[in-house]
């Protein structure tokens, strides 16, 4: 618990100067890393976690000043925005807690799962869940009994540790695997049903792998607070508005819902009644039958446009993502978004790789005559026909979507580079806890870490039986389940996901920079593809394994960060997250199951039915039939798009004349906070999706991070994170009623009437509408 009394300015200063000589000294010397016998090792830590809770009760009451409001860092994010309290005596292991997890567990799966068949494909955010199971929490506890023998039922006020937990349990489950589109598919497409147990153990291998990845690395990118996990840093500040502020009458509480109220009604407007406020483009309000207009100016419908100049005002696409990524992180994201206005203009207009027979925005494969590729009529059993391709003939990308693969791959090899020659120092005790026989202890300066240690750690070894089981369980199932995806396959593709799972984790501990799943299952099919060549179903399961460990680790990893900040016991947090894998694939393979069974032909369908849509597996398909069946014909030295897997080896050296110009002017900033792997990654960002949110996204990045930041210190620290929970929160809220209840997600569709501002002849932006 922080104390209440502050302490006077000087003794603070002196305090902190006093400890920062010997932790440097230390650091410098040593790198974080000292003998296990160092005699110093928990004192200054224990030192650090009191004045971070005097600190904390100075910023509570208003006594600080503003240079101590003033967020510079990660380690300020952590000690300043969050409360470093932990009550130690609160349940977690709870009869309650068990029970909403498994139950939201249950309910996020389903719907998960649910909703990948549906025209409308819904996802179960963090934050909805956050919120609905605050309010069914609180509800258990106004209203079952607790006393005597219902003690055991309602042991009191809903925790934040309860609260956490369940939370970590339920979003852990609530999503569809990528095991599932391979069994999907699998049975869709190649009429290869796999037996119940070997798509269950198929699905727990490939969910487990990526948590066991996560367990091995947390050392590295939970425990040091440099490691603060953008991402979730949002969510901790809900949970703890919620619970330590006091109720209603705190302030930031009181803000918190209030601004989710006002957003809850207020995206009822842009989402279904002015559909025209997701994107306003002076451009295409003057001119909407210009297809040059559309492809630069619009962008408020899918695989519309750039965006260019475009002002959203539609929380549901802005999101808070820039209200909470690091201001640098956004600066070289925003580097590479105007590249890609400049990239993707170029190649589309220059007709690099005959760019304009094919639509300006587009994920299909086409024909020389710019019609949809016949994908079926190239195999024999399922495996490419060389004699039937000659007669059909090469297949195309559109121009915008081969840029986007180049720059992925420059992405991923510019990603390996920096963060070996940038983040060494935070990767170094991960590769040390892979020694057995290493004699050195990593010493960690991060006070919500200090304030864990009462509690035990979770062993590695049971991270690494865990790998062990997943692995086995993996090895037999693609054997059994006919995969043609062979054990050194499968071992060289999980030695490949264990390298790049690393680099992308520190990304997002650090800069809150992520994968693109796209990105990775296009990486890991152009690998099957020259293991397996010509095999579509062996490429699938490249994807899978490839992908899928570091998608998971990322997010489990976040919720291991989550849990320190909750102060969660490292078991449980260990128990509800294997709990919620478990749960999530059961229910998931269940649901797949019925619904493959009962709507089958609607899901082989191209345009499907209101009620349900096979287009979620139909990507997953053609990517493994471009990958897989035709991955040497479009990429090998020679072919058209032969540059796609050249430029992973491009994409290394660029870190390495960055750092090697650090090493030269190590004092500036711009060579030391420029990332060429960020700025590579959105370098064609815009090739796909809606894009008229990100304009007004970057403006309101620069606002908080920089000009707020510095300019307010009081109220940044105070009131950015709740705001950015608060919008997305009442927004998830209202997008999750909304699709259920008017957009065709749990019935038939309910659209508004059409009027100007929601006229169905054009784009939502009035541009005009592209080609079906």
């Amino acid at each position: 618990m922080a104390s209440t009394q502050p302490v006077p300015a000087r003794q603070d200063s002196a305090f902190i100067d006093d400890i920062e000589k010997k932790e440097s000294s230390s650091d410098e010397k040593l790198g974080y890393v000292d003998t296990v016998g160092y005699d110093d090792d928990d004192a200054p830590g224990e030192l650090r976690l009191k004045q971070a809770e005097e600190l904390e009760a100075r910023l509570a009451s208003g006594t600080a000043d503003d240079s101590e409001y003033l967020v510079k860092d990660a380690h300020d994010i952590s000690i300043k925005v969050l409360s470093t309290r932990d009550d130690y005596e609160l349940p977690v292991v709870t009869f309650r807690m068990m029970f909403l997890g498994l139950g939201f567990s249950a309910f996020g799966s389903v719907l998960a799962q649910l909703y990948y068949f549906k025209p409308q494909t819904l996802l179960v955010s963090e934050s909805f869940l956050l919120i609905v199971i605050y309010f069914i929490g609180k509800l258990w506890e106004k209203t079952l009994p607790s006393h005597g023998l219902f003690r055991f039922i309602n042991p009191g006020p809903f925790n934040i540790k309860e609260h956490g937990a369940v939370l970590i349990m339920a979003y852990t489950a609530s999503a569809s695997a990528t095991a599932i589109q391979v069994i999907s598919v699998q049975d869709l497409y190649y009429n290869n049903e796999l037996n119940p147990g070997i798509a269950i153990f198929t699905l727990l291998a490939s969910q487990l792998i990526g948590y066991a990845f996560a367990g091995l690395l947390q050392e590295a990118l939970v425990y040091p607070s440099v490691c603060f996990w953008p991402s979730v840093i949002t969510p901790a500040n809900i949970f703890q508005a919620l619970h330590f502020d006091g109720g209603l009458s705190s302030k930031r509480t009181k803000i918190f819902w209030a601004l989710f109220a006002f957003v809850f009604v207020y995206e009822i407007i842009p989402q279904w009644i002015f559909p025209l406020l997701t994107g306003v483009s002076i451009f295409c309000l003057v001119d909407h039958t210009s297809p040059v207009m559309r492809n630069v100016f619009g962008g408020a419908s899918n695989n519309e446009g750039l965006g260019l100049l475009a002002v959203s005002f539609d929380w549901n696409l802005i999101t808070s993502l820039n209200l909470y990524t690091p201001l640098w992180t956004q600066l070289n994201q925003d580097i590479g978004i105007f590249l890609t206005y400049i990239l993707m203009s170029a190649v589309y207009y220059g007709n690099i790789w005959q760019g304009l027979k094919f639509p300006f925005m587009s994920q299909a494969i086409f024909d020389s005559d710019g019609n949809q590729y016949n994908q079926s009529a190239i195999l024999t059993n399922n495996l490419f026909d060389p004699v039937k391709y000659a007669e059909v003939g090469p297949a195309w990308f559109s121009a915008t979507n081969a840029l986007y693969f180049i720059t992925a791959n420059l992405a991923m090899g510019a990603t390996i580079t920096h963060v070996l020659f940038f983040y060494w120092d935070e990767l170094l005790p991960f590769f040390r806890a892979l020694n057995p026989w290493n004699k050195t202890a990593h010493i960690e300066h991060d006070e919500h870490y200090v304030a864990m240690k009462r509690y035990d750690k979770v062993p590695r070894y049971w991270y690494l039986c865990l790998l062990a089981i997943a692995y086995a369980m993996a090895q037999a199932t693609d054997y059994t389940g006919h995969s043609n995806f062979a054990w050194w396959q499968l071992t060289v593709i999980l030695i490949i996901s264990l390298f790049f799972t690393t680099a992308y984790c520190t990304t997002s501990a650090i800069l809150g920079y992520k994968e693109f799943s796209t990105q990775l299952d296009g990486f890991y099919g152009m690998i099957g593809s020259y293991m397996a060549p010509g095999d579509p179903i062996s490429n699938m399961y490249a994807a899978l394994y490839g992908s899928q460990p570091t998608v998971q680790a990322i997010k489990l990893l976040g919720d291991l960060k989550l849990g320190q900040y909750l102060k969660i016991p490292p078991k449980v947090n260990f128990l509800v997250q294997v709990i919620g894998c478990i749960v999530g694939a059961l229910l998931n393979y269940v649901m797949e199951l019925s619904i493959v069974k009962n709507q089958r032909a609607a899901l082989l369908t191209i345009a499907g039915t209101r009620l349900w849509s096979g287009q979620n597996a139909q990507s997953f398909n053609s990517n493994a039939i471009s990958w897989g069946a035709l991955g040497r014909e479009m990429f090998s030295p020679g072919k058209t798009y032969y540059m796609v897997p050249v430029s992973l080896a491009i994409g290394a050296i660029f870190p390495i004349i960055q750092y090697g110009l650090h090493r030269k002017w190590p004092r500036n900033a711009f060579l030391k906070n420029f990332n060429t792997s960020v700025v590579l990654q959105y370098s064609a960002d815009l090739s796909v999706g809606v894009n008229t949110q990100v304009n007004t996204s970057m403006v309101l990045g620069v606002v908080s991070q920089w000009w707020v930041r510095k300019r307010y210190p009081r109220a940044f620290t105070k009131y950015n994170y709740i705001v950015a929970g608060a919008l997305d929160g009442g927004t998830q809220v209202i997008s999750f009623i909304l699709n259920l209840a008017l957009f065709g997600a749990a019935g038939p569709a309910v659209p508004f009437p059409n009027w100007w501002g929601n006229d169905l002849k054009y784009s939502a932006d009035r541009c005009l509408a592209p080609a079906s």
